[in-house]
């Protein structure tokens, strides 16, 4: 969401650059910040994000409808959510609870500021609380809420028009789509992986599939 910054805090505007203030993308992303934990069955350095963004458009109620409405679609069962819990400067966020729970999701868990709240990026920009949506216990939509501008100092500073910023790896979303028991067994990295010698831990082989998508993409960029 990077590059969307400036449309949460009022600087740009999006009905002129867009036509809306509503907008979505398909993003590719390359960060290393998890990279001591590519290998796994969900982590990687290269990955390309889906997500649906809100500069005062619609909120909390549409967002979530949203995304309900999409797993539905894609006749995935949403196993549970996760809100925030509050702490002693956010308040606990009841209102998303409440969504969920009128469009019949049961499993619900309070999670704390380290899980569900996102933000900001640096020491200063948009950040809120988050809901975020599991299958088959893996974290596959993350949906945030943008409240607030923390300043340098952590101050928060409630913005004047809240805003959406969605994001759901493909990945992760092929790999419950397509049943398998993790982000290496898809079709996105088994090609690659039938090319490495077989012999290797299977650990090397996940490392060295996701930095051979990982390169080649920067490479192309």
């Amino acid at each position: 969401m990077q590059q969307f910054k400036p449309y949460y805090t009022g600087q740009a505007d999006p009905i002129k650059d867009f036509g809306s203030k509503n907008t979505a993308s398909i993003q590719k992303s390359f960060r290393t910040s998890d990279i001591d934990e590519v290998g796994d069955e969900s982590h990687l350095t290269f990955f390309e994000m889906l997500g649906n963004f809100s500069f005062g458009g619609y909120f909390k109620e549409e967002a979530i409808r949203l995304a309900h409405d999409l797993f539905k679609e894609l006749e995935l069962p949403i196993e549970y959510v996760t809100v925030f819990e509050g702490d002693s400067t956010v308040p606990a966020d009841e209102e998303s609870e409440k969504i969920w729970k009128t469009l019949g999701v049961t499993d619900i868990r309070k999670k704390s500021r380290a899980d569900n709240f996102w933000g900001p990026t640096g020491s200063e920009g948009p950040c809120g609380p988050t809901t975020e949506i599991y299958v088959s216990g893996v974290e596959i939509w993350n949906i945030v809420f943008n409240e607030y501008y923390q300043h340098p100092d952590k101050r928060l500073e409630p913005l004047k028009q809240k805003g959406v910023d969605t994001g759901m790896g493909l990945e992760r979303l092929a790999m419950v789509m397509q049943g398998r028991a993790n982000i290496f067994e898809t079709d996105l990295f088994l090609p690659l992986k039938s090319l490495l010698p077989q012999e290797l831990p299977e650990r090397i082989k996940r490392i060295i599939a996701d930095h051979i998508r990982a390169t080649s993409y920067l490479i192309a960029d």
